[in-house]
């Protein structure tokens, strides 16, 4: 059984067209287990990916407002989480001190940081 969720109203559901990670989901989603170093190695050639993407903003953007996992728009988990977004069932321990961070800072905007 496979569990659907609805896409948050503000998700442009286009950008996925342009994106330049099709295909590559080996390198934006680690497997189960992943060590610290070989995910930080992931990571980073992910990031080389999403740097020269032209739908960034919009992949960053859908990945916070549907509380996606994964590396999305040059974003981990840790840092959507830390920016007020975390993934609906945080599963690292970084994870979840980065969302429990973020609630304690309540004058803290999470929709401003969308616009950067």
């Amino acid at each position: 059984m496979e569990t659907q969720f609805a896409q948050h109203p503000e998700t442009n559901a286009n950008w996925p067209d342009s994106a330049i990670c099709k295909g590559l989901t080996h390198v934006f989603f680690g497997p189960a287990a992943e060590r610290p170093e070989r995910r930080a190695e992931r990571e980073a050639i992910a990031a080389t990916y999403c740097m020269a993407c032209p739908v960034l903003m919009p992949c960053r953007l859908s990945a916070r407002l549907n509380r996606e996992h994964g590396f999305w728009g040059c974003e981990n988990d840790e840092e959507r989480a830390a920016a007020g977004y975390a993934p609906r069932s945080p599963s690292r321990r970084a994870v979840i001190e980065a969302r429990d961070a973020a609630r304690q800072h309540p004058d803290h905007d999470a929709t401003a940081d969308l616009a950067s």
